[in-house]
């Protein structure tokens, strides 16, 4: 065996062995869950987000509310006056 090969076979080894322990640590159990489907907390989670979407439908019902009102005293297509 000539000493070129020696070393291929040698760096070939220590790249196997790198890659097995990184992909054994933190950044593989991180990949696993993303893999996996887990990718930590979902923003659905989050109490605080949930209460703020809640709000903001709350308000887009109102809004909806008041364009409907406000256009129920006008005909179609008429504009408000200046003023009103």
């Amino acid at each position: 065996m000539s000493p070129d090969n020696v070393v291929v076979i040698v760096l070939a080894s220590l790249l196997a062995w790198t890659v097995t322990r990184v992909f054994r640590g933190p950044l593989g159990d991180a990949l696993a869950r993303r893999i996996g489907g887990d990718a930590g907390p979902r923003p659905t989670d989050d109490p605080e987000l949930a209460e703020l979407r809640t709000r903001v439908a709350e308000l887009e019902e109102r809004q909806d509310f008041t364009e409907r009102v406000l256009l129920q005293d006008r005909p179609a297509g008429e504009l408000p006056r200046r003023g009103e």
